[in-house]
């Protein structure tokens, strides 16, 4: 279909992409209805909007930059916080809860892959998204998408069930501790379901960016993907063995894992960093309207009802498991809120949520672990999607 705007008018396209993720974080910023849906599934919905209404080309050299160059180059400054032994050393509890959560999220994956094997083709795409998703939030998706070659439509169609089902998922969590039953049951750290509190600290604070920093950002992520991307070239041209490529061959999965061990034994360095992570989310909203526009909406609503139903069944697992090992072992209901939070909506959204109702020991180690849900995150996907594999490749 012909389009208003021109492939070949790369700047033209370039602009309505940064103008509209603009809007989409201003929108997030100044209307509660954004706030509840926020800045990424605005970003998914316009680009499937700017495509359908013939505004945008579904194809162009501008898609292609993205592909090759701002996304790769978003995944290490998300990570640059993720030094592994502030986490374990200050999250405490938190990170024993955030890991049975995350073995929640695997079973309940694996579950809803053996329930709906037959209804949904390739079962273990949504399976690998669903779980990277929910044990690390929305960077893992585009993580979860390159390692199992999940585009266009078929991308959008589980990116916004995940979103549909999480919306109403992070109502219960955070709900949890203010269900009498639950207080009763469970251990609780706070009197009261939400607690109030003299302050406005909610455990974030602005980033000091200036030139210099983004400078070193951008130099020391070009330097972590140039070194990933020859890695993963080099091991897919001597090796054929699967697993092998999947973990060594993967750029995504490489720029992974070498971030966050250089964050972890340089924290100083990558901590001087000021405003990287939200440089690298701004260009992962450019990434969620660009992979979009190629959604075809027939197939969309044709995948939505199957992949609802089994990103539910997929928090079912969640509650299940944290609310079972969280009795177990004696966590108060609070930190199974949080923890389970941590791992759906990534640090943001847990933090957010625990400085909200006024659990104020608990934002830190919601930042720290839900940090680490964007490193864990992706290496549960592949191991739940290799896993589906094996039963129904």
């Amino acid at each position: 279909m012909h389009s208003l705007i021109s492939s070949d008018n790369t700047l033209l396209i370039w602009a309505v992409l940064i103008i509209y993720v603009f809007l989409a974080m201003y929108a997030e910023r100044h209307w509660k209805w954004a706030q509840a849906v926020g800045a990424a599934l605005i970003c998914l919905v316009g680009g499937m909007l700017l495509s359908s209404l013939g505004l945008m080309p579904s194809t162009s050299g501008a898609y292609d930059v993205i592909w090759s160059m701002v996304t790769p180059l978003a995944i290490p400054l998300v990570l640059f916080a993720a030094d592994l032994k502030k986490i374990i050393k200050e999250s405490g509890k938190m990170l024993i809860m955030f890991l049975i959560t995350c073995c929640g999220t695997m079973l309940g994956a694996i579950l809803a892959a053996v329930i709906f094997h037959g209804k949904i083709a390739e079962v273990w795409k949504p399976a690998a998204m669903f779980t990277g998703s929910q044990t690390g939030g929305s960077m893992n998706v585009v993580v979860m998408a390159d390692v199992w070659d999940i585009t266009g439509s078929t991308f959008d169609a589980i990116y916004v069930a995940d979103i549909i089902t999480f919306t109403f998922t992070l109502f219960t969590l955070v709900m949890l501790p203010s269900v009498a039953i639950l207080r009763k049951k469970y251990k609780c750290m706070y009197n009261s379901p939400i607690v109030h509190t003299t302050t406005e600290e909610n455990g974030s604070s602005e980033t000091a960016l200036t030139v210099f920093s983004i400078a070193k950002a951008l130099a020391t992520s070009f330097a972590i993907v140039s070194v990933s991307v020859a890695i993963a070239d080099f091991v897919n041209a001597h090796t054929d063995n699967f697993i092998v490529c999947q973990l060594l061959g993967q750029k995504y999965l490489l720029l992974t894992l070498i971030t966050v061990i250089l964050a972890t034994v340089f924290p100083k360095f990558f901590d001087s960093m000021k405003g990287a992570q939200d440089l690298g989310i701004f260009m992962m909203f450019i990434f969620f309207v660009a992979v979009s526009i190629e959604a075809d909406l027939k197939q969309i609503v044709s995948l939505g009802p199957w992949l609802i139903l089994f990103s539910a069944i997929v928090f079912v697992g969640i509650l299940f498991i944290s609310l079972l090992f969280g009795k177990i072992f004696k966590f108060s209901i609070e930190e199974i809120s949080v923890a389970a939070n941590a791992a759906l909506g990534g640090p943001t959204t847990a933090a957010a949520s625990a400085a909200a109702r006024g659990y104020s020991e608990l934002v830190t180690p919601a930042v720290l672990v839900g940090t680490l849900g964007y490193v864990l995150g992706n290496f549960f996907g592949v191991f739940v999607g290799n896993v589906v594999l094996a039963m129904f490749g």
